[in-house]
């Protein structure tokens, strides 16, 4: 797991960075805002801690840039901050959760274990590179987001809110057509299009000849 720390309480950050490291977080701890976009463009993360108040960019606008190219990973804002417009201003941004200094790191540590297991509980890891995000309908492959279309997305969701089992051809055309007219754009050209996505040697979706369509991870 690669945590960003990004304090510029020199002590503080000391500290988090031994805790995490004790618990097996790979941190990366760093004490300047645009020191911090650079590194953030140029490694992918699975977690980021971030202090408001640092040199250069200050934490909210680092959650804005992260959120421009991530919309997923879980983001903690660190802060000293009382003010509402603060709080406001990191959510619209994107941040997931905040803590309030000063804290317990066992209770970091229940925020971040609370966040990684709602994290956990919506991505599906169809392989050891290859996982899909049900609430962001987002799918990515060696951590690259792959680009889905509309219909492509709702089909891969609905084959994966029944995954190993087969989805009649009737409720595919109901969830991903919707009211529009099926026959402009045929089930097995989705299909194909999907399939094409994934670009490995495995195959995931499996037509059942008469019935529908099922995707298939190995157990």
């Amino acid at each position: 797991m690669k945590v960003l720390l990004i304090e510029d309480d020199i002590q503080l950050n000391t500290t988090i960075t031994n805790f995490l490291q004790l618990t097996n977080y790979n941190v990366t701890s760093l004490f300047d805002g645009e020191i911090a976009i650079d590194t953030i463009d140029k490694t992918d993360f699975d977690l980021y801690l971030i202090d408001i108040n640092i040199p250069n960019i200050n934490g909210l606008e680092i959650v804005k840039y992260i959120r421009q190219k991530d919309s997923t990973t879980p983001i903690i804002i660190i802060t000293a901050s009382i003010e509402l417009s603060n709080f406001k201003t990191a959510f619209n941004n994107g941040c997931n959760e905040y803590i309030k200094k000063p804290f317990f790191l066992e209770e970091l540590e229940i925020r971040i274990n609370n966040l990684l297991i709602k994290e956990e509980n919506r991505i599906i890891h169809i392989s050891k590179s290859i996982s899909y995000d049900m609430e962001y309908e987002e799918l990515k492959i060696d951590s690259k987001l792959i680009q889905l279309r509309k219909k492509e997305r709702k089909l891969l969701t609905i084959l994966l809110q029944n995954i190993n089992h087969t989805v009649t051809t009737d409720n595919i055309y109901s969830y991903v057509w919707e009211n529009e007219i099926k026959e402009k754009y045929p089930l097995r050209q989705l299909i194909n299009e999907l399939r094409k996505k994934f670009n490995s040697g495995e195959k995931f979706i499996f037509s059942d000849i008469g019935i529908g369509y099922k995707f298939e991870t190995n157990p």
